[in-house]
Parts: structure tokens; C-alpha cells; sequence
């Protein structure tokens, strides 16, 4: 397990060069421009210069620039050869790094002497045994150079882990060399207390490196926590403080490693590659790690940032076992001044039918829209079968010098002889829709060996070797045992062993002759002027093409002279002219374009020369609309940058510029403001605000609105903006839109620097007299761990130079805890009637009594501990009255008593709860803010109100009143009988949860049979007192209270059963219905049932009377 990682690698070059039989050397190119071939791509690769390593040794695993000081111009070659040997004594194949001046002969690499010790030692039971074990570190796999600092790590270093057994760990080791090779100390972030897979013992440090800008040492540790890898950062000056060869188990201050993941990212070798780059827009650079086995074998590449090391974003492969993250680069290639993200998976099959898949591999490209936003990838692929494409990326800055940078993907075993190719790719404006422009193949066939087994299996590119300011191209191939420098040859000669030259000179090489030939040096002047300088939006004097919109414009004058020695008769000159450039490097919106082509760059061509040394180039830009952009204020930068134009083919060598002259030129424009004949505006910006509450209580919902009024006394305010500092504690809702007094205006949560706001604009610009009022609510809700006070901090800001900010203002709110606790308490049955019907006095009484207390929470804040303290009537005088059965409770209470329960070992029946007890049970678990019942006390019963107890979870209900007639009540109480104490502890309760203490007994019969005809009230003790709240603020004072609760026992005339004889009945009966016949036959022999009917001729007679009175009316 410990050389699984690297195995891949080796894998990949071995499947292909073991099978042809090669021999395993090492071999490095170095390509750098070729001046006639400016107007491609200008890596001419025919005549190498050679460096060789020793045999076997691997040399060109690994490479990369090396400048000992930036006073010093010279920069050579780093070159890694991890099986190589050295002086160490007892140490086989340790690894090597070798320094390889530039220019060179084949043979002129020397080892750097990073380690010349053997491994140290310890003492194991009066033994000496190898503390470390340095033979087959493979030291050299990886190196990094940044500004005079050099790593050089050996991912499969072992040592003796912290255990007696003498196990050894492949955990790895980095050296760092300072002061040009004269300093050197070791790091090992892996070499910990923490062996074994399922530590740091397999973590190969080391496996991948590479520095951030500032210069600190970034490393991938693949093999930590079972294979999930890690990440590791620490400073180098941080390194080199306090190294001692002796300190072995040592912690670098200010290291930073990532952590272990969950039991499913085991295998994933998280920091297999790394790269660093800016993705997040702020000042500092987020590390970039491959993760090829992570996501279920697809891989993925994730961004973490450099200060916590958390994980920003991912971005997952498309294929699994693709490799997805094998390899990964960071550059610019579209020229929009952000970051871009390449990733390789050389192990991507391609179908080109669906049975017969290529493995070609696949190069991912994602280009940075935004601060952590990016596009959807896009796609290289290799056209060589098992060609490997994207085992190697490497960026090379701007090599054809078009202004947009360009990348080196490496394919070793690529080409008809699987010899290796090294594909060069030109970043362009459009490459979200056009991709990377394939400009150049190079092949190690041309070589002095004729095949370099392995070509392109590393690449490092990005600096300038010769000092002609191109960016050069190192490519290691370290199957063939050389390293090659590739430089321009202008004329084809037959330069068998190495052939180079210099831009401003040409190689002849025939046997030792060697003829050099200058080139012209031109100087240049240019100028640029602008009419007007200073932009009236309101003065609208051209023509929008392809429209009717006037628009505001200004002239540009660019010009320029050229001057110098045996210059050409033409001289062509191009010249770049970016508008608003410094919106461009800060991702701003471009306030103006040219007026022809509506772009913000243009590129023009003067033609010069010794008969017209002198001309200009004239332009037309204009002002975009004022809602299209923001800033106002800040000037407009129109930059210049000019550049010998390619020559035309064919034309013989071609001149340079003077590389003392500047080709950059700046001028600026400016927007008119209403502010005065100085266009200068200076505002006074006031602000206050207000709150609807001054305090919150932990636990309730805190709703709060601030009420805020920006106002500006004083010359416009651009970009004025409302910033509200939001405490940790609380949540933006939004802005109050029910009042119609309160502006609408546009406000957005945003982030900054780990600070959370809101920021609300107030207009651009915020004129003189402006006055708006708006609120913002918020939520508070974690207080838990608040201090008394929590603030919002609130201020204006403008772009403004003078007087930008108005005052600060700080709203305060104090943070109490409260809690509301209820003492409630039932008793089932609520009264015993004594004598029972049908019943005998027994020796173990049969009624059963359940009282019950519960302490009920109702908020807003929790408790953290209560106590609760129960008195209960036990006996009188020797006699028991309420024989305690046992103890219940439900929620977080725990509970003793004084004394034993059911000391007579009585039987406990089982009881079912009554209707009337389920209902009382429903209703106790409403909701936290229903209305609080009132709670009886022990006075209560001598005003006839009696409390109602429940079995079971009893909870407190509101008393029911029963009047009674009936004697005096003995009341009985724990200040004149024997009580049962019963002590309780209740844990946290939250708000609307309770803790229910029930005491199931007996009521003694036998003793209150002695005493007939006097009615008892049995009366329990209640009291909580709270001796914590789980806050760091606490309550002025914590809640305590106490009741009572009782049990009736009343006497009662048992019931009497009268029976009546079935004769009486039937005798009752038959009496009945024989009055009820003799009262008929009376009523009938009356005439009590005859019919009244008035006679017919008074019918008669009433009808004729009413018919002529009608007649009559008519």
C-alpha cells in the first residue's frame, strides 16, 4: 500500500516503454520562443540543448525554473531524479535533485546536496536501529522553485513510528534550500504521533507541491486517514526558524493541514495534485487540490481556502476511473484577469463506436465567470489511443504574445511511436464559445537520441531563460536518459548535438564555427491625447451606429516615433488601445467603448520607418448610458500598449524594440459631476436609527425592525450605500414594506470578509437635501451563548474621496433570560365517601389514591436544574392514612424519599385512566401559550373549594368549587401529622415541557372507621425552587413556589332497597281501570259527547241577508 500512489504513475510510463524495451534515463527539454515565429507559436523544437543524467536514475521526473535572486538574471534548471544515488553513506537510490546551469553542456548537472546524512539512529533496548529509512525515498519526485526557495520532497520516505514493534511508515519528507543552496531544512508535516493508515503513517507528503504568490509551501499528502488524503500549508520562514536535525517530531508554527472526512472518502488521495489561484475576489489565493479516487471513483477537484482550509466548491469528473484530477493548473486564458481551472484525466475512454471505447484522455477547462462561479467545462481531448493526454499541464504566460495567456498539455505516450507529444494551446478573448486554439504539436523524434520514451511526462513553463522576456517551456521525459534544451535555429543546419541562439542572433554551426548576427534595436515615442478630457453626460454630439442614440464622445489621438541604428525601411508598429483598463484587472463594468466596434480594445497599425518616422492613429470612443455603470468618480484609464508587428514571410531577420523603452502609455478622462467649478463633490452624510424593543429574552422569537433615516446635507454622494452590521445572534428578514412613510428601497444581504450585512443603496448619486427613512427586521434567536448585550452597527458609505462616510451608529439591545414555571397538581379520586355500600371493613384496604404534581415550563427561556420537594400525609398518631404505594414520574425528574414505599408489601392493582381523566390529560398538552391556569392552595379548602386529582401523568387542571353542608373539616397537614418527604431533581426543561411526579397510594379505611361522622381534608405539600438556567446571562431572580393539594374524605347514609309485592301491582292496576269506566259511563249518560248544531233557516236566512246587501252596494 504505501507505493500505491506512485505506482500509477510509474504505471503509466511503463506499459508503454517497458514493452519496447527501453532503458530507463532521464531526459528534459527546454524550448523557449523562436523570433521568426512570433505570429504562431514560437516554441521551435528541432536542436535541443542536452543535459544528461545518470542511468536508471529517473532524471526529469520532475523540473522546474530556478533564479537565485532577483537581482540576478540568470536562471537555471531544476531537475529531479528520484532513484539516482548520492554520497550518503548506507543509502541506496535516495533520489536527487540537480542543478543545471543555463546555457549548458550535456554533462554539466550537478547534485544539490540537500541531505549528505545517513539515517539517524535510536536506541531500542540498548540496540541502535535506523530511526528513518532514506534508501528508496525516491527523493526528487517533486520540485518547486519560488523566488530563491527551493523544495525538494520525497514522498516515500520512511520512519520508525512512535510504537515499540518498530513498524515504518511511508509518511514523507520535504527539504527546503535557501541563499542560493547554503541553507537547507527538513519538513515533514506527516511525521506525527498520529501512524498507521488511520493516521498521518501513509500520508507520502510531498506527492505534489507547490507554492502560493506570497510564498507559502503548499503540499499534498494523498495517503492520510485510510487514503482520503490531506492538504498542507505552512511559511518557509516559518521552517527555517528553529530547525534542529534533532528535532523529529516537530510542528511548524503556523502549519495548516485539512482533517479527516467521513468513513466514505476513504481511498478519494485528496492532494494527489495542487495548484494555487485566486477564485473568491478577494486578496487571497484558495488552493487547488486533485482528488482522482473521490465521488465514487469519478474524481473531483476541490477549492479550498488557504486561510481556514475549508472547502469551498468541487468539481466533479464525468467518467469514473477516468483519473479526474490527476493533474490540475491555474491560469488566465481569456483575458478577463480571473483565474481559470484545467484539470486532467488521463485515463478518459472515449466510445467512438459502442463496443469499442478509446482511452484517449481529456483535458477540463473552467473559466471563472465570477467569484466562485464558473462555466460549464470545456473539453480537450487526446487523439492518441493510450497517449495518456493530461498526465501534464502546464501554464506558459503569454507565449505568442497576442495578450492572452497559453498552456502546455502533456501526452507522453502519444504519437504513431508512443514516443511522447507536447501539445501547445492558445488562450483567446472568446474562448467560452471558439475553446483553445491547438497551435503547436512537438515531438521528441528530432532529438539527438531520436526518441525520448515519456516525452511530456512533465512540463513547467511560465519564465524566461535566455532574458529575451518570452516565456520557455521545460519538458521532462525521463525514459532516455538526457535533458534537452530546444532553441530557435534560424538557419536549417546540421547541429547534431546541441544548437541554440539567442533572439538577436543566429547559429551557424558547422564544426566550431560559429557566425552571430544582431538585430536592429528600435526606439519608440508615443503619445496619446484626449478631446475633451472631461465628459458632459448631458452633451450628446454623435451618432450611435446601427442606431438613433445620441450618445456623449470624446476624440483619441494616438501617436508615435520611431527612432534608432540601422532600422528597416518599414517598420510596423501595432498598437493596443484598452479603455477604462483598470475596470478589467478589478472586474468592473467598462464606463466607455470605441464607437465603431462597441468594444473596449482595439488594435491598430502604424507603418513607420526611416522615410516616415512619424503617425498618428485617431479614434472615436463614447460614454455608455449613466444606468449602465456606477462608478462616476473614479477616473477613466485609457491604456497604450505597442508592439513590433510580425513580420511579413519570408522577410529576413526582423528588428526588436529597445527593451528600456516603455510600451505602455496611460491617460486619463474624467465624468462631469454637479459639484462645483472643481468637479469635486463633498457630501454630508447623517444617519440615525431607532428600535421598537430594547430587549430580548433567550428563547422567545425577537422580533425586532430598525428604523433608520439617511440623509445628505452636503454635494452629491455616489455609490452611497447604507452598510448594517448584523450581530451573530440575529437573521435579516427584509425591508418593512406595510408602512407607506418608509421608503422601498433595494437592500441585500451580503457577506464581506466573514462580516455579515446588509448594505441598502441610497442612490448614485445621493443629492443634496436627500432625506429616506426605511426599516429592516430582523430575527434574534441564539442567545444561548450571548453576552448581556447584543449591537447592530450601522453607517453610510460613498465613493466619494473627502468626507465619504457619515457617522457610526450603534443600537444596543439588552439579552435577559425569563421563565415562567407552573406548580400544577391533580388527585384521582378528588373525595371518598365513607361508608362504602355492601362493604366490610378488611384488614387491607382496597381504594386507591393517585396524587400527583408537575412542574410545567411556559417559557420563553429554559431552566437548567430544579428541585422539588413533596410532603405527604402518612400516618397519625401509629395509623396510616395515605399509604404510599409507589412512585412514577414522567420527563426529566428523579426522585427519593425518607422512608421506604409499601413497607406491608401490598398488592398494586392495575387502573385504567376514566374518561373524565383522559380528557384533563388531552387538555394538559395544548400548546405552551395557552392562558395559565390558576393553582389552589391550602386556604382554598376552608372557603368549600376543593382541587381535583388525576391518576396516572397527572397534570394541574383549575379547581372545581363544591359547595357542601356538612360539619367543620379536620384538615390534615405536615405541620400536625407524619409526612412522607419525597425530594426530586428536575433536569433542563425547555420551553412547554414539564416533568409529572405521581404517588400512587391506599387510603387506610380502618383508621378513619374509628372516627365516624368526621369528615378530613388530606393535605400535600408542593414546592420547586429553580438553581439554574443553561445561559450565560442569568435571571435577576430564579422562580420558586408552593401549593397544596388534598383528598375529602366524607360520611354518607348508605342506600335502602324497598321491595313491593307483584299482587299490590296487579290490584293497583285492575282499581284503576274501574274508575276510569265508571267516570266514562257518567260523562256519556250527560250528553257530555253529543254534537251542537245551529238550525237551517237561520243559514238560510243569513244568506239571503248577506246577498242583498251586496246587491244594494252595487
Amino acid at each position: 500500500m504505501p507505493r500505491s500512489l506512485l505506482s500509477f504513475r510509474m504505471e503509466r510510463v511503463w506499459d508503454c516503454a517497458s514493452s519496447a524495451g527501453m532503458f530507463m534515463l532521464g531526459v528534459l527539454s527546454v524550448l523557449w520562443p523562436a523570433p521568426n515565429r512570433v505570429w504562431s507559436f514560437n516554441l521551435y523544437a528541432e536542436h535541443p540543448t542536452v543535459y544528461s543524467g545518470p542511468d536508471g536514475s529517473y532524471f526529469g521526473y520532475s523540473v522546474d525554473f530556478y533564479q537565485a535572486s532577483t537581482e540576478r538574471n540568470t536562471i537555471s534548471v531544476l531537475v529531479g531524479a528520484p532513484k539516482a544515488n548520492t554520497s550518503q553513506p548506507g543509502i541506496v537510490e535516495a533520489g536527487a535533485v540537480y542543478y543545471c546551469p543555463w546555457p549548458g553542456q550535456p554533462d554539466s548537472c550537478t547534485q544539490i546536496p540537500f541531505d549528505n546524512s545517513n539515517n539517524r539512529m535510536i536506541k531500542v533496548n540498548g540496540t541502535r536501529e535506523p530511526l528513518e529509512f532514506k534508501s528508496h525515498q525516491w527523493f526528487g519526485a517533486s520540485v518547486r522553485t519560488h523566488k530563491g526557495k527551493v523544495v525538494a520532497c520525497a514522498p516515500l520516505y520512511h520512519w520508525r513510528t512512535v510504537k515499540r514493534d518498530g513498524e515504518k511508515d511511508p509518511v514523507g519528507t520535504c527539504y527546503v534550500a535557501v541563499q542560493n543552496f547554503s541553507a537547507y531544512a527538513e519538513y515533514s508535516p506527516c511525521r506525527t504521533n498520529d501512524p498507521d493508515p488511520e493516521g498521518q503513517g501513509f500520508c507520502q507528503a510531498g506527492f505534489s507541491v507547490d507554492f502560493t504568490k506570497e510564498g507559502r509551501l503548499v503540499l499534498g499528502g494523498p495517503g492520510s486517514f485510510y487514503w482520503q488524503g490531506q492538504v498542507m500549508t505552512a511559511g518557509i520562514a516559518e521552517i527555517l526558524n528553529g530547525y534542529s536535525l534533532k528535532a523529529v517530531l516537530r510542528r511548524v508554527p503556523g502549519e495548516k493541514q485539512t482533517g479527516a472526512a467521513e468513513d466514505t472518502n476513504d481511498d478519494s488521495y485528496l492532494g494527489y495534485s495542487v495548484a494555487v489561484g485566486e477564485f473568491t475576489g478577494d486578496s487571497e489565493q484558495e488552493l487547488i487540490a486533485g482528488v482522482p479516487r473521490g465521488a465514487q471513483n469519478f474524481g473531483y477537484v476541490a477549492m479550498i481556502s488557504s486561510t481556514n482550509l475549508t472547502f469551498i466548491q468541487n468539481f466533479t469528473g464525468e467518467q469514473m476511473a477516468s483519473y479526474f484530477g490527476y493533474s490540475v493548473a491555474v491560469t488566465d486564458l481569456n483575458g478577463d484577469d480571473t483565474d481559470d481551472i484545467l484539470v486532467g484525466a488521463p485515463l478518459y475512454m472515449e466510445r467512438e463506436m459502442e463496443s469499442k471505447p478509446r482511452e484517449v484522455g481529456r483535458v477540463y477547462l473552467y473559466l471563472q465567470l465570477a467569484p466562485v462561479m464558473f462555466s460549464e467545462p470545456i473539453v480537450l481531448s487526446g487523439t492518441y489511443t493510450f497517449g495518456r493526454f493530461g498526465t501534464a499541464i502546464a501554464p506558459l504566460g503569454d507565449v505568442n504574445q497576442d495578450g492572452y495567456n497559453d498552456v502546455a498539455v502533456g501526452c507522453p505516450f502519444g504519437g504513431e511511436d508512443r514516443g511522447g507529444r507536447v501539445l501547445i494551446f492558445n488562450g483567446n478573448r472568446d474562448v467560452s464559445t471558439r475553446g483553445l486554439t491547438l497551435s503547436q504539436e512537438l515531438q521528441a523524434t528530432r532529438t539527438p537520441s531520436s526518441s525520448l520514451p515519456g516525452y511530456g511526462f512533465t512540463l513547467r513553463g511560465g519564465q524566461d531563460l535566455d532574458g529575451n522576456e518570452y516565456p520557455d517551456l521545460i519538458v521532462g521525459a525521463f525514459g532516455a536518459g538526457q535533458v534537452s534544451v530546444y532553441r530557435y535555429r534560424f538557419q536549417k543546419q546540421q547541429c547534431y548535438f546541441v544548437t541554440f541562439v539567442l533572439l538577436v542572433s543566429s547559429c551557424w554551426n558547422s564544426f566550431a564555427l560559429h557566425v552571430f548576427r544582431s538585430r536592429a534595436v528600435v526606439s519608440v515615442e508615443a503619445t496619446m491625447s484626449l478631446t475633451p478630457r472631461i465628459l458632459n453626460p448631458d452633451d450628446r454630439q454623435c451618432l450611435l451606429p446601427q442606431t438613433n442614440n445620441l450618445v456623449t464622445c470624446l476624440k483619441v489621438d494616438v501617436c508615435a516615433a520611431v527612432s534608432g541604428m540601422g532600422i528597416p525601411s518599414n517598420v510596423d508598429l501595432k498598437a493596443e488601445l484598452h479603455l477604462d483598463w483598470l475596470k478589467g484587472t478589478r472586474g468592473g463594468v467598462k464606463r466607455v467603448l470605441f464607437l465603431d466596434t462597441q468594444q473596449a480594445q482595439h488594435s491598430g497599425l502604424l507603418r513607420l520607418g526611416q522615410s516616415r518616422p512619424r503617425g498618428c492613429l485617431s479614434y472615436k470612443i463614447y460614454l455608455k448610458e449613466e444606468d449602465e455603470f456606477r462608478d462616476k468618480l473614479t477616473p477613466i484609464a485609457l491604456a497604450l500598449n505597442y508592439s513590433l508587428a510580425p513580420p511579413s514571410s519570408g522577410k529576413t531577420l526582423p528588428p526588436i524594440l529597445n527593451e528600456y523603452s516603455s510600451t505602455f502609455l496611460q491617460e486619463h478622462a474624467y465624468i462631469l459631476l454637479d459639484c462645483g467649478d472643481d468637479n469635486i463633490c463633498i457630501p454630508d452624510l447623517q444617519l440615525s436609527a431607532s428600535m421598537d424593543r430594547s430587549e430580548l429574552v433567550i428563547g422567545d422569537d425577537n422580533l425586532i425592525m430598525l428604523t433608520i433615516t439617511a440623509a445628505n446635507r452636503g454635494e452629491g454622494a455616489y455609490e452611497s450605500e447604507l452598510y448594517t452590521l448584523i450581530p451573530p445572534e440575529a437573521d435579516y428578514i427584509g425591508v418593512e414594506r406595510r408602512v407607506e412613510s418608509l421608503s422601498q428601497l433595494n437592500c441585500e444581504y451580503k457577506t464581506i470578509n466573514e462580516s455579515r450585512m446588509v448594505v441598502c443603496d441610497l442612490g448614485n448619486p445621493m443629492v443634496t437635501g436627500t432625506e429616506l427613512s426605511v426599516g429592516l427586521r430582523f430575527s434574534v434567536q441564539r442567545l444561548e451563548d450571548s453576552g448581556p448585550k447584543i449591537s447592530f452597527e450601522l453607517q453610510i458609505h460613498s465613493s466619494n474621496k473627502d468626507n465619504s462616510e457619515s457617522n457610526m451608529v450603534s443600537l444596543n439591545l439588552t439579552v435577559a433570560a425569563k421563565a415562567q414555571l407552573d406548580l400544577r397538581g391533580v388527585s384521582h379520586p378528588s373525595q371518598v365517601v365513607l361508608p362504602f355500600p355492601n362493604w366490610e371493613p378488611k384488614k387491607k384496604p382496597v381504594k386507591e389514591d393517585d396524587v400527583g404534581p408537575q412542574l410545567h415550563n411556559a417559557g420563553p427561556s429554559s431552566i437548567g436544574q430544579a428541585e422539588l420537594q413533596v410532603g405527604w400525609p402518612a400516618r397519625f398518631r401509629d395509623e396510616n392514612l395515605l399509604y404510599a404505594m409507589e412512585i412514577q414520574t414522567d420527563g426529566p425528574i428523579s426522585c427519593r424519599t425518607n422512608t421506604s414505599l409499601n413497607p406491608q408489601g401490598l398488592q398494586i392493582s392495575s387502573l385504567q385512566d376514566t374518561p373524565e381523566l383522559l380528557g384533563f390529560l388531552r387538555n394538559t398538552t395544548d400548546p405552551p401559550h395557552r392562558h395559565k391556569r390558576s393553582v389552589s392552595t391550602a386556604e382554598s379548602y376552608s372557603s368549600k373549594t376543593l382541587v381535583r386529582k388525576q391518576a396516572r401523568k397527572t397534570l394541574i387542571s383549575d379547581p372545581q368549587v363544591l359547595h357542601v353542608c356538612l360539619p367543620t373539616f379536620h384538615i390534615q397537614n405536615c405541620t400536625n401529622i407524619s409526612c412522607l418527604r419525597i425530594t426530586c431533581v428536575v433536569g433542563r426543561l425547555d420551553r412547554g415541557q414539564s416533568a409529572v411526579l405521581k404517588i400512587r397510594s391506599r387510603l387506610w379505611a380502618h383508621t378513619f372507621l374509628q372516627r365516624r361522622n368526621d369528615p378530613y381534608i388530606l393535605n400535600s405539600t408542593v414546592s420547586f425552587m429553580v438553581i439554574s438556567v443553561p445561559y450565560r446571562i442569568q435571571p435577576p431572580a430564579l422562580p420558586q413556589h408552593r401549593i397544596s393539594m388534598g383528598t375529602l374524605v366524607l360520611w354518607g347514609t348508605p342506600d335502602v332497597s324497598f321491595a313491593v309485592p307483584l299482587w299490590v301491582i296487579i290490584l293497583a292496576i285492575l282499581l284503576g281501570l274501574l274508575v276510569l269506566a265508571m267516570l266514562t259511563l257518567a260523562m256519556w249518560k250527560c250528553g257530555f259527547f253529543d254534537r251542537a248544531r245551529p238550525p237551517a233557516d237561520d243559514n238560510v236566512s243569513d244568506q239571503e241577508k248577506l246577498t242583498s246587501d251586496q246587491t244594494g252596494d252595487a
